[in-house]
């Protein structure tokens, strides 16, 4: 008997230290801080963007698909308007919502895309 409550012992506090995990990645998401003024003088501004990764995870616990990341939400956003070549004024943000038996962990990240004016 007292085996067994040592292992519901473990297996609760290894339970509520996993529910404690954050597992966003935001790891280094700055290409590059520098434009060459050639690069820039032909871009144009072509209004603000918005790029989003999230994760949901099922119970609290388990991970369902990709997990969230600062780049994959710069890419969002770098693809939210064609011809986009860079982005300014950026920030990014995260957020955890909980629901009935699920939570979801997002990154946002908005900015004001410069590119190139596409041909109509």
């Amino acid at each position: 008997m007292a085996e067994m409550g040592r292992k519901l012992v473990l297996i609760s506090a290894v339970s509520l230290t996993m529910m404690g995990c954050n597992i966003a990645n935001h790891g280094s998401f700055v290409t590059s801080t520098y434009q060459d003024k050639s690069t820039n003088d032909h871009l144009v501004k072509l209004g603000p963007v918005f790029g989003e990764s999230c994760q949901t995870q099922f119970l609290y616990l388990f991970p369902v698909g990709e997990s969230v990341s600062s780049p994959k939400a710069i890419e969002n956003a770098k693809s939210a308007v064609q011809g986009t070549v860079i982005i300014t004024d950026v920030t990014i943000d995260d957020s955890l919502s909980f629901g009935i038996g699920y939570s979801e962990q997002c990154i946002q990240v908005q900015g004001v895309a410069f590119g190139v004016q596409p041909l109509k």
